[in-house]
Protein backbone atom coordinates (compact mmCIF):
# COMPACT_ATOMS: atom_id res chain seq x y z
CA UNK A 1 0.00 0.00 0.00
CA UNK A 2 1.24 3.25 -0.87
CA UNK A 3 1.82 5.43 2.56
CA UNK A 4 1.49 9.30 1.89
CA UNK A 5 2.67 11.81 4.75
CA UNK A 6 0.45 14.79 4.79
CA UNK A 7 2.11 17.44 6.29
CA UNK A 8 -0.20 20.62 6.63
CA UNK A 9 -1.00 22.62 9.73
CA UNK A 10 -4.22 22.86 9.46
CA UNK A 11 -6.13 19.96 10.87
CA UNK A 12 -9.48 20.14 9.39
CA UNK A 13 -7.54 20.29 5.72
CA UNK A 14 -5.82 16.96 7.09
CA UNK A 15 -9.11 15.24 8.00
CA UNK A 16 -10.50 16.29 4.71
CA UNK A 17 -7.00 14.76 2.90
CA UNK A 18 -7.25 11.06 5.31
CA UNK A 19 -11.13 10.92 3.66
CA UNK A 20 -10.47 11.66 0.30
CA UNK A 21 -7.12 9.02 0.23
CA UNK A 22 -8.63 6.42 2.13
CA UNK A 23 -7.09 3.82 0.11
CA UNK A 24 -3.40 4.79 1.27
CA UNK A 25 -2.01 4.67 4.38
CA UNK A 26 -1.85 8.22 5.52
CA UNK A 27 0.56 9.39 8.20
CA UNK A 28 0.28 13.08 9.59
CA UNK A 29 2.61 15.57 10.68
CA UNK A 30 1.79 19.75 11.59
CA UNK A 31 4.91 21.00 11.01
CA UNK A 32 8.09 21.23 9.32
CA UNK A 33 9.67 19.29 12.44
CA UNK A 34 7.02 16.69 12.87
CA UNK A 35 7.47 15.96 8.74
CA UNK A 36 11.12 15.18 9.35
CA UNK A 37 10.50 12.69 11.85
CA UNK A 38 8.04 10.71 10.58
CA UNK A 39 9.87 11.11 7.35
CA UNK A 40 13.09 9.02 9.15
CA UNK A 41 10.78 6.82 10.89
CA UNK A 42 8.48 6.06 8.59
CA UNK A 43 10.09 6.81 4.71
CA UNK A 44 6.44 7.37 3.05
CA UNK A 45 6.05 6.86 -0.60
CA UNK A 46 5.21 10.78 -1.66
CA UNK A 47 4.97 13.72 1.14
CA UNK A 48 1.91 16.76 0.14
CA UNK A 49 3.85 19.64 2.15
CA UNK A 50 2.14 22.88 3.18
CA UNK A 51 4.58 25.86 2.73
CA UNK A 52 3.37 28.12 5.45
CA UNK A 53 3.27 26.08 8.93
CA UNK A 54 4.61 26.94 12.66
CA UNK A 55 8.02 25.39 13.89
CA UNK A 56 9.50 24.69 10.67
CA UNK A 57 7.99 26.13 6.98
CA UNK A 58 7.44 23.14 4.18
CA UNK A 59 10.65 24.82 2.69
CA UNK A 60 13.01 24.39 5.27
CA UNK A 61 11.51 20.99 5.99
CA UNK A 62 11.72 20.08 1.73
CA UNK A 63 15.45 20.77 2.03
CA UNK A 64 16.01 18.50 5.12
CA UNK A 65 13.90 15.93 3.70
CA UNK A 66 15.71 15.96 0.41
CA UNK A 67 19.25 16.12 2.59
CA UNK A 68 18.69 12.69 4.14
CA UNK A 69 16.69 11.24 0.88
CA UNK A 70 17.24 12.75 -2.89
CA UNK A 71 14.96 10.67 -3.87
CA UNK A 72 12.10 11.54 -1.78
CA UNK A 73 8.85 12.66 -3.59
CA UNK A 74 7.64 15.89 -1.84
CA UNK A 75 4.52 17.50 -3.63
CA UNK A 76 3.79 20.90 -2.22
CA UNK A 77 0.12 22.37 -1.68
CA UNK A 78 -0.59 25.76 -0.64
CA UNK A 79 -2.75 28.84 -1.39
CA UNK A 80 -0.09 31.08 -1.32
CA UNK A 81 1.17 30.31 -5.08
CA UNK A 82 3.62 33.33 -4.54
CA UNK A 83 6.05 30.96 -2.34
CA UNK A 84 5.70 28.01 -5.41
CA UNK A 85 9.19 29.19 -6.41
CA UNK A 86 11.17 29.16 -3.07
CA UNK A 87 9.61 25.24 -2.55
CA UNK A 88 10.70 24.16 -6.04
CA UNK A 89 14.39 25.30 -5.74
CA UNK A 90 14.18 23.21 -2.36
CA UNK A 91 13.37 20.31 -4.57
CA UNK A 92 9.99 20.13 -4.59
CA UNK A 93 8.51 18.41 -7.74
CA UNK A 94 5.77 20.94 -8.07
CA UNK A 95 3.57 22.79 -6.32
CA UNK A 96 -0.39 22.29 -6.07
CA UNK A 97 -2.56 25.55 -5.79
CA UNK A 98 -5.47 25.33 -2.23
CA UNK A 99 -8.04 24.43 -2.83
CA UNK A 100 -7.14 21.05 -4.68
CA UNK A 101 -9.82 19.27 -6.44
CA UNK A 102 -10.10 15.50 -5.63
CA UNK A 103 -9.75 14.41 -9.42
CA UNK A 104 -6.39 16.44 -9.87
CA UNK A 105 -5.22 15.52 -5.92
CA UNK A 106 -5.38 11.30 -6.93
CA UNK A 107 -4.48 12.19 -9.96
CA UNK A 108 -0.69 13.41 -9.01
CA UNK A 109 -0.55 10.95 -6.74
CA UNK A 110 -1.09 8.10 -9.11
CA UNK A 111 1.54 9.98 -11.60
CA UNK A 112 4.20 9.73 -8.75
CA UNK A 113 3.60 7.21 -7.17
CA UNK A 114 3.43 3.04 -8.53
CA UNK A 115 0.30 1.54 -6.43
CA UNK A 116 -1.60 4.36 -7.12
Amino acid sequence: MTNILIVDDNKDLRALFKLILNNFSILEAENGIEAIEHFKDNKPDLILMDILMPEMNGIIATQKILEIDPNAIIVAITAYSTRADEIIKAGAKEVLKKPVRKEELLRKIKEYTVEA
